[in-house]
């Protein structure tokens, strides 16, 4: 049996490229797997060493990304080894899907924000290769795809009403996504873990390769999207508390959060590195919250600067929603309590097993048809 898969794949940042990897190994077992080459210009964007455009916006990343040349050199030669050791793509890349119309006999959408129109693309608009428009042939399944913290207008609920009427089973990753199509296409969708945490931590170090190697001195991993009066506060603060280093993750050219390290030239090995190895982490980046999770590394999640819905559907489905922090204080508070990880890995386990056979479900059942 052969299985497309169509995600965010091409792209420097790391939950993107390490769920489209996790989704590939996920479906393996039941058949050949590819992911789809897809040519999104928008998305690619990050997997540029120069960014140009012709808005006020494009000047400043432009600007930005002359400023962070070397490492960005560094981190893009470290994805793409990422890509040709660990990805198992299509071919070339292509904005032409009908190629592969009939090329597979399964195809999988997901599930990373390919069903956000503002991360999908430039102008806004929702791209319906990611709701698998261009398979007219095989069967169509969607895992833990997700619309983000973004809600449709009535017109483009009606169009991606129409994408999904064909749809062998769907699975979205977060629970209110869920709620909402259930309710508009007046069908069963699955609420389902980010793929990330499909893999346990001995899987993802061992098939990354990934020695367990303790650190001279323990640190916090600091891995955030945007910096903010509170994070900076936490970070502090906790630090502090704790007696911890403080690495720094981004690829930034600089950090204005005070750190022991800060590294902006990571690949996606390094990151999971980085999380196998942290005493505790400090993050307002779903997956950055994911790995904390998974990985048992005790966390703090400060609030972010959009898509708190997908943190808080995660903690809440693990029992862990007292991590969310909005104070100094609370923080502080937070960080010495111990983190009850007996109780969560019983509930990632439960919705691990209930993930898994959503996949195997949809695929025995398209094989008894």
């Amino acid at each position: 049996m052969k299985i497309g898969i169509i995600t965010i794949h091409n792209s420097c940042n790391y939950g993107a490229v390490l769920q489209a990897f996790a989704t590939q190994e996920s479906f393996k077992k039941y058949g050949d797997v590819e992911i789809l080459n897809y040519r999104n210009t928008h998305t690619d964007k990050p997997t540029k060493l120069l960014r140009f455009g012709t808005k006020p916006k494009d000047a400043l990343r432009l600007a930005k990304d002359i400023l962070k040349l070397l490492p960005k050199t560094r981190i893009l030669k470290k994805f793409r080894f990422f890509f040709a050791e660990h990805y198992n793509l299509s071919g070339q890349p292509s904005q032409n899907l009908e190629v592969v119309e009939k090329k597979y006999d399964i195809y999988v959408c997901g599930s990373d924000q390919i069903w956000n129109p503002q991360i999908i693309s430039e102008d806004g608009k929702i791209d319906k290769n990611y709701f698998l428009a261009f398979s007219g042939t095989g069967k169509k399944i969607s895992y833990a795809s997700s619309m983000g913290s973004y809600s449709y207008t009535s017109t483009e609920s009606l169009e991606i009403k129409t994408y999904l009427q064909d749809f062998h089973r769907i699975s979205v990753r977060e629970s209110d996504t869920a709620q909402f199509l259930s309710t508009t296409l007046q069908r069963e969708v699955d609420h389902v873990l980010d793929p990330t945490l499909l893999l346990n931590k001995k899987e993802w170090t061992s098939v990354l390769n990934i020695k367990d190697d303790s650190p001279k001195k323990s640190y916090m991993l600091v891995y955030v999207l945007r910096n903010s009066k509170i994070l900076s506060e936490t970070v502090k603060a906790v630090a502090e508390a704790l007696d911890l280093d403080i690495i720094v993750i981004d690829q930034d050219p600089f950090t204005t959060l005070r750190c022991t390290t800060h590294i902006n030239d990571a690949g996606p090995i390094d990151f999971v590195k980085l999380f196998s190895n942290a005493s505790f982490v400090i993050t307002n980046s779903f997956h950055g919250c994911a790995f904390s999770v998974n990985f048992n590394i005790p966390f703090l999640i400060t609030p972010p600067p959009s898509g708190l819905n997908r943190i808080m559907s995660l903690l809440s489905a693990v029992g862990a929603e007292t991590r969310a922090i909005n104070t100094r204080n609370q923080a502080i508070e937070t960080a010495q309590k111990e983190v009850d990880f007996d109780k969560i890995n019983l509930q990632l386990d439960i919705l691990r097993s209930k993930s898994k056979k959503f996949i195997s479900d949809s695929i025995e059942s398209i094989e008894l048809t």
